[in-house]
């Protein structure tokens, strides 16, 4: 099972991810985009958006050609496509490709109600250009389960049982 963790910056994400991989003894794949930009020793284009989207489809592809019952995924397409949007006004076309054909087989979303940490990789400070974000994600990801609130693993964990029918 892929699970697809994602929403604005400072909403949880990658601890999400990470302890539900953990909670299900699966594959966390790490937020690529994050290595990425460390390793970066200039400002970051529109160009480097789709490369970052390459990196995270490789890590996801060779998680899949494992044995894992579960696969947790702190991001996807959907996060290049909406930053790119965003910042740029537009989405590189293979990023667009994949947000539309790349599936999961559950879609978390994490609502960006937590307190804002400080990072020099993050650009929404306000809540309100998050919650704007984070009605971006609801309108593309019409069929994703709602995450907010201080017991995310447990709402995430009852997602996948409730997924899984058990």
């Amino acid at each position: 099972m892929k699970i697809l963790v994602t929403g604005p910056e400072s909403s949880g994400k990658s601890t999400l991810s990470r302890q539900l991989a953990w909670a299900l003894d699966g594959i966390f794949i790490a937020e690529q985009a994050r290595a990425y930009l460390h390793a970066l020793d200039r400002p970051y284009s529109m160009a480097d958006l789709p490369l970052i989207w390459t990196r995270q489809r490789q890590a996801e592809d060779e998680a899949m050609r494992t044995e894992a019952s579960f696969i947790v995924c702190d991001t996807g397409p959907e996060v290049i496509r909406v930053w790119s949007e965003v910042k740029y006004g537009e989405c590189a076309p293979g990023v667009m490709r994949a947000f539309h054909e790349r599936p999961y087989d559950l879609v978390l979303l994490c609502h960006p109600d937590l307190t804002w940490i400080p990072d020099p990789l993050r650009e929404h400070p306000d809540p309100s250009d998050r919650r704007a974000i984070y009605a971006i994600y609801e309108k593309y990801l019409p069929g994703a389960i709602s995450i907010r609130g201080s017991n995310r693993l447990a709402q995430a964990l009852r997602a996948v049982w409730t997924f899984l029918g058990r």
